[in-house]
């Protein structure tokens, strides 16, 4: 994965999954849980141990449960989790809406690290929950190459 792969993405299941998996520390469960269906029913859909995912049914496929990640790159509560993660990992966060669009700039006075995303990079965008989500990614880019070189090949999952 590298920066212009995370910027192709388009905001939803996959940015998230994304997210949650290699930002939020949190792989798919592996389990299926009993009685989802009448959970989500009742209003209480089953929840991952984190948090970060939820067993959900869909009429359209067979109420089959399902794992799908909270929806970070569209909804702006669920994008703010990520904003605060990446406030404990940098410290400075500066978000500006200019010309119709976000730049987010995260500084870190510590380890002297900075990052931008907006429009003199390059990449705009006119949804705050996106414009999160993709510079949380970018930003993490180092430790998910160091983590796959360690392992076989395979894709690692950032635990965090």
């Amino acid at each position: 994965m590298d920066k212009g792969t995370i910027l192709a993405i388009e905001a939803g299941e996959e940015l998230d999954r994304l997210v949650a998996e290699e930002v939020m520390g949190e792989p798919m469960p592996e389990f299926t849980p009993e009685g989802a269906l009448g959970l989500q029913l009742a209003g209480s859909p089953v929840k991952s141990p984190k948090g970060n995912w939820l067993c959900l049914c869909r009429y359209d496929e067979g109420d089959i449960p399902r794992w799908r990640s909270v929806p970070f790159s569209t909804d702006i509560s669920a994008a703010w989790r990520v904003l605060e993660k990446l406030k404990r990992d940098w410290g400075c966060i500066d978000l500006i809406w200019d010309a119709g669009a976000w730049d987010i700039s995260l500084e870190n006075y510590d380890s002297h690290r900075k990052f931008y995303l907006g429009k003199e990079s390059g990449a705009t965008y006119e949804e705050l929950p996106e414009a999160i989500c993709r510079a949380a990614l970018i930003t993490r880019l180092d430790e998910i190459k160091k983590l796959k070189e360690a392992t076989d090949g395979g894709e690692p999952n950032m635990r965090g």
